[in-house]
């Protein structure tokens, strides 16, 4: 069994990269008016481009307050010794920088829920073998992935082989569909790398017709050490500025 503090870091890694997909077109910390997100949608007329399609998403998310992701994965491979790896998830961030979310883990070989609520630069993770919750500091500050400039938003334009938007309906919203390339090692900074060069993610997405903010992220592809070239993660994004209260767990 690896120890605890390794453990840790490896869990939160992971889910960095969870919230990190599911935030990959976020923008900065200082929100706009929601009602300017639906003027500018508007104006994208009836077939958009990909392209016009994620700059309105990264200028539209700037209303979010918080937001609802759940993540499902499929087809993992086999994990190097000592590795986790998450097999659901499920999560709701409050901007800039407070993220709750609750996991199933595969940990040397047995299914664990672990519970994750990261606050600015203090984590606080349930240990996956007592339960228990742990303080972990210096491990991930979720403002440094809504940073307009330096976060995962800037790996939008980072996207190749962009498709034509086609229709499409997520959980009952309509939205438009396109697809596009990702290079794996653009995303080691949160996977640990690894991947052999030229690793491309098939990297699908869809944008809501009235509001222009994502509904769904589909990457498919060797992210992460342990993946398959069929590995596919589904993040579905939903409960835009809802009211959500994010606190430190008692210890």
């Amino acid at each position: 069994m690896v120890s605890f503090h390794l453990s840790a870091r490896r869990v939160l890694v992971y889910t960095a990269l969870f919230m990190a997909c599911a935030l990959l077109f976020t923008s900065c910390k200082f929100p706009w008016q929601h009602s300017q997100a639906n003027a500018v949608a508007s104006t994208l007329g009836p077939k958009p481009t990909a392209q016009q399609l994620i700059a309105a998403v990264q200028k539209n998310f700037r209303t979010v307050t918080a937001f609802h992701v759940v993540m499902k994965v499929e087809n993992l491979g086999t994990a190097p010794d000592g590795a986790i790896q998450i097999r659901s998830a499920d999560g709701d961030v409050v901007m800039p920088d407070r993220v709750k979310a609750s996991a199933n883990v595969l940990l040397s070989g047995q299914v664990v829920e672990v519970e994750l609520v990261s606050i600015g630069d203090t984590q606080y993770i349930t240990d996956p073998i007592t339960g228990q919750w742990r303080v972990v500091k210096g491990v991930l500050n979720a403002s440094t992935l809504t940073n307009p400039d330096t976060g995962i938003v800037s790996l939008a334009s980072k996207l190749t082989n962009l498709s034509q938007p086609t229709d499409d309906v997520v959980n009952g919203t309509p939205c438009w569909r396109f697809t596009g390339q990702l290079d794996a090692q653009v995303l080691a900074f949160l996977t640990g790398g690894g991947m052999p060069a030229g690793t491309m993610l098939s990297t699908s997405i869809c944008v809501g017709q009235a509001d222009g903010l994502p509904y769904q992220l589909v990457v498919t592809g060797e992210a992460a050490k342990g993946d398959t070239a069929q590995t596919v993660r589904t993040f579905t994004i939903s409960n835009y500025n809802e009211t959500i209260n994010i606190t430190a767990p008692q210890i």
